[in-house]
């Protein structure tokens, strides 16, 4: 396995499976999956963010989009982790872990002193693996079905 920035043929896959990440993450089909991540996708590359790819024999296995954002509260700028996602052939063999690690070292060689990232509270798979990485809770989203 290597891991390093994506080419733009590997974006172009990225772009494929957009929505497919998202749909596995929340469990709800939606029509637009496809379309919303690749908006959010591109906002993020003007602003500096970019992926990084994992492959394995010239296949591109999984990937991370490496970004920055802010403290809402305190307005600080912070690394974000947008998306990390393998592909279901790939699974299970340390992937994600890998992409994860090598984003949290560029954000801090990059002079943040802080990572955030969202996760859905039905995706208990990756936040084992977060907090595996140190990651904690750090606020809740709630909701109320009316």
């Amino acid at each position: 396995m290597t891991v390093g920035r994506a080419t733009e043929a590997e974006v172009d896959e990225i772009y494929d499976l957009a929505g497919v990440n998202r749909e596995e993450a929340v469990g709800i089909p939606y029509e637009h999956h496809k379309e919303e991540m690749i908006r959010a996708y591109e906002h993020s590359r003007n602003f500096g963010a970019y992926f990084l790819a994992a492959r394995t024999d010239g296949k591109l296995a999984g990937w991370v989009q490496v970004d920055k954002s802010g403290d809402w509260v305190t307005g600080k700028e912070i690394g974000w982790i947008n998306d990390v996602y393998v592909k279901k052939g790939f699974r299970g063999n340390g992937y994600a872990t890998v992409l994860l690690k090598q984003a949290i070292d560029e954000l801090k060689e990059a002079g943040y002193d802080e990572v955030r990232l969202n996760v859905y509270s039905s995706n208990e798979q990756a936040i084992k693996l977060y907090e595996k990485l140190g990651f904690s809770d750090l606020n809740k989203f709630m909701k109320l079905d009316l």
